[in-house]
C-alpha cells in the first residue's frame, strides 16, 4: 500500500526549537520523532512513501535520504499551510484505486499495521480511548463498531475514542473524490481544510469506516508532550543497554532509563532518569533529569530538569561558595 505522511506544519508550539528545524526531526529516545514512526511502520513502507513537506522540507528530504536510503520516497510540497485535507490534496495524482494509509508525523504510533486491512470495511481509523476527549478529534461509533461521526474537539464526554492520526483506505480514489469536494466547496474552518469534513462526506456516501485500537500512541506536539514521549519510549526499551557499564568506566552516575549516544561525552555528572543525550553532546559536572540534550550541545556546571537543549546550544552555570549563618534561608 502507499503511505502518505504529512509533515508540512510550522511546529509553532515547539518554538524556538522549530525555528531552525522541522518538528518531526526533534530527538526523543535515541532517534527522531519521524524515525520512530517509520521504524514502527516498517512492515508497510515497502512500496512508496509520500512525504508532504513545507517549512524546512529540504531538511526532511535530506534526512530521509541519509538515514532511510532504501525507502522508496517521494516528496510533495504543500505551498501554504491550509490544513490536513489540503496537505493530502497535494497528493491527489497518486490517489488511485490502490490502498493508501495516511500517518501524521507529529506523534509516535505503534499498531498492528500489517492487519489494518484485514476488515470488511472500506476504511479504518486507529483510535485510543481517553479519559478526557475534549482536546482531541474523536469518533462516534454504532453498535457494530462502525464510525457514524467525526467530531473535532467535542465539548462533552459522550465519545471517548480519540483518533490517533492514522487512517487506511481500501481505495484511494474514494478519498480523492471526497477531498475534491471539500476543496471545491471551500469548506474551511478557521482558514483550514479539515480531513474530518472529507470523512463526513464519505460517511454520507455510505462508506463504511471501522476503528482499530493502537498499541501505543505518544504525542509530540508541544515541549511537555515531547518530554513525556521521550520518557515513555526510554521506559519501553529504547534506552542505552550499556549506560550503567559505561558510567562505571567513565566516572559518572546513571539513574536509568537513559539514552547516551556513543559519541557523547559525560564527565562527573548525574544523568537520569529519562534523559536523552545525542551525538557529540558534552555534559560535565551537571545533574540532568527528564531532559533532552540534542546533538552537539554542551551542558556544564548546572542542574537541569524538564529541559530541552537544542543542537549545538551551550548551557553553563557555576558552583557557589558561601558562608551561611544559623537559621538562614538561601535560594538561587
Amino acid at each position: 500500500m502507499k503511505v502518505i505522511i504529512p509533515l508540512a506544519g510550522y511546529g509553532k508550539r515547539m518554538r524556538p526549537l522549530t525555528w531552525s528545524r522541522p518538528k518531526p526531526l526533534l530527538s526523543v529516545a535515541g532517534h527522531t520523532v519521524l524515525g520512530h514512526l517509520l521504524d514502527m511502520m516498517a512492515d508497510i513502507t515497502t512500496d512508496e512513501v509520500i512525504f508532504v513537506v513545507g517549512y524546512k522540507g529540504d531538511e526532511i528530504e535530506a534526512w530521509i535520504k541519509e538515514y532511510y536510503p532504501d525507502l522508496v520516497s517521494r516528496f510533495v510540497l504543500q505551498p501554504e499551510a491550509l490544513g490536513q485535507a489540503h496537505a493530502i490534496w497535494q497528493c491527489r495524482d497518486y490517489l488511485d484505486d490502490s490502498e493508501v494509509l495516511i500517518a501524521f508525523g507529529d506523534g509516535v504510533v505503534e499498531a498492528d499495521y500489517m492487519s489494518i486491512n484485514h476488515t470488511d470495511a472500506d476504511a479504518v481509523c486507529l483510535v485510543q480511548e481517553v479519559d478526557d476527549p475534549r482536546k482531541f478529534g474523536v469518533v462516534a461509533v454504532d453498535d457494530d463498531g462502525y464510525v457514524t461521526e467525526f467530531i473535532e474537539k467535542p465539548d462533552n464526554m459522550a465519545h471517548k475514542l480519540a483518533i490517533a492520526g492514522i487512517y487506511w483506505f481500501r481505495n484511494g480514489r474514494l478519498l480523492r473524490q471526497a477531498l475534491e469536494k471539500v476543496i471545491t466547496d471551500n469548506r474551511q474552518t478557521n482558514g483550514e481544510f479539515y480531513l474530518a469534513d472529507a470523512y463526513q462526506i464519505l460517511l454520507a456516501q455510505g462508506v463504511r469506516i471501522a476503528t482499530k485500537p493502537v498499541t501505543l500512541w505518544l504525542d509530540a506536539g508541544n515541549p511537555e508532550n515531547v518530554l513525556e514521549t521521550n520518557a515513555r519510549l526510554l521506559s519501553l526499551g529504547y534506552a542505552s543497554e550499556d549506560a550503567i557499564e559505561r558510567s562505571y568506566a567513565e566516572d559518572f552516575t546513571v539513574l536509568p532509563p537513559v539514552f547516551i549516544h556513543e559519541s557523547a561525552v559525560v564527565e562527573a555528572a548525574v544523568v537520569g532518569p529519562y534523559v536523552n543525550i545525542e551525538a557529540g553532546a558534552v555534559v560535565r559536572q551537571a545533574i540532568i533529569r527528564n531532559s533532552i540534550i540534542e546533538a552537539g550541545a554542551c551542558v556544564e556546571n548546572c542542574v537541569l530538569e524538564n529541559a530541552i537543549v537544542g543542537r549545538r546550544a551551550v548551557v553553563r552555570g557555576r558552583f557557589q561558595s558561601c558562608f551561611i549563618s544559623d537559621d538562614s534561608t538561601v535560594e538561587w
